[in-house]
């Protein structure tokens, strides 16, 4: 009874927060969708930190040169008047997987404070 209860429960919170971007401009309420999509930002770049240092073991200081790929790449796109997501996202995809394939198939090879070292190097290029 009470595992019925907390699905459902669950349930319902998703389906609100589901709903939340598509009630809130009707409302008057830009703020929270602007901080909303912040706090989802973030726990992406939290998560794959999570990810590389708690799964993997690797202490990483360029994680977030990857996101800053993906911004450049949405911005440059929104500049040159492409403002769908539908083709900006993948583009910034591709390019952040580009970036961490050419960045990984270098870091990977090397241990220890030395990988915490050429990632920071990476990060600042």
């Amino acid at each position: 009874m009470m595992r019925t209860a907390s699905i459902l429960w669950t349930l319902a919170l998703l389906a609100a927060l589901a709903l939340f971007p598509l009630v809130a401009p009707a409302l008057g309420l830009d703020f929270y969708i602007s901080f909303v999509r912040r706090v989802l930002i973030y726990a992406l770049a939290a998560t794959s930190l999570n990810l590389i240092l708690g799964y993997g073991g690797m202490v990483a200081l360029g994680h977030a040169a990857f996101f800053g790929a993906g911004a450049y790449a949405v911005g440059i796109l929104a500049m040159s008047g492409v403002t769908s997501a539908l083709v900006s996202w993948p583009v910034a995809m591709l390019l952040a997987a580009l970036l961490a394939f050419i960045t990984g198939a270098i870091s990977l090879r090397t241990r220890g404070v030395y990988f915490i070292m050429i990632t920071l190097a990476f990060a600042q290029m």
